[in-house]
């Protein structure tokens, strides 16, 4: 309870203090099955720029995996602080934070473990070749892992993704994913299908992302945000 007050409490204080820096807000929620065992995802995102080639961002996932019984059922928790330089070529992010694994069964203590990244992505017109790296033992969030892969973008508002992906220290897979991002919701809103297939489980599983921000393409929120 301490470890969610205090992420809570630093989300909001980092939305307060970057409010005249126009940062980028956004909520997404994703739904699917991992190994038919239904897996929720929550994330909170606050991109902050502090000029043309810095910015940072603060970020909350939330995993709940629900089986059914609390003997294989849990929450985890990634609060991470990131910070990036950037152009028109590319980005490259550091990134700290603290991850939080909470069975369902009380007879079962929490773990809790400081995380270390990188991020990294060149872009090549339509094309961006990313890179990502994570200290931690596993991770069920949509949103961060080790991941090696390409991006193309069909279009300013439509992007496919292939990447090769670790999910924990004995398990890597690959992983296909697809955004579209609708106009005629003034691009405040996105969609999307990932599908991970491992030696040890299966997901396939849809997002949907709202931005409090202002009208930009898929292309551009990404490169410039995510």
């Amino acid at each position: 309870m301490l470890l969610r007050s205090l992420i809570i409490l630093l989300t909001f204080s980092s939305m307060a203090y970057a409010e005249e820096q126009k940062p980028n807000f956004a909520v997404g929620q994703g739904y699917g099955l991992l190994d038919r065992k239904s897996l929720l995802n929550i994330d909170f995102k606050v991109n902050i720029p502090i000029n043309d080639y810095l910015s940072t961002q603060v970020l909350l996932n939330s995993n709940y995996l629900i089986t059914g019984s609390s003997k294989d059922s849990f929450a985890q928790s990634e609060f991470f602080s990131n910070w990036f330089i950037h152009n028109q070529y590319g980005r490259l992010g550091i990134g700290l934070g603290v991850s939080e694994l909470e069975p369902m069964d009380e007879d079962v203590k929490s773990e809790r473990e400081v995380i270390g990244q990188f991020m990294g992505d060149m872009f090549l017109g339509n094309v961006t070749l990313a890179v990502n790296t994570q200290s931690n033992q596993a991770t069920l969030s949509n949103i961060t892992s080790s991941r090696l892969g390409v991006s193309y973008y069909r279009s300013e508002n439509v992007r496919f993704s292939l990447y090769r992906e670790k999910y924990n220290n004995l398990d890597t897979g690959w992983r296909f994913e697809s955004y579209y991002q609708p106009k005629k919701y003034r691009d405040m809103a996105s969609v999307g299908v990932i599908v991970r297939t491992g030696k040890q489980y299966d997901y396939l599983g849809a997002v949907i992302q709202y931005y409090f921000d202002y009208d930009v393409t898929l292309q551009e929120r990404e490169r410039r945000f995510n």
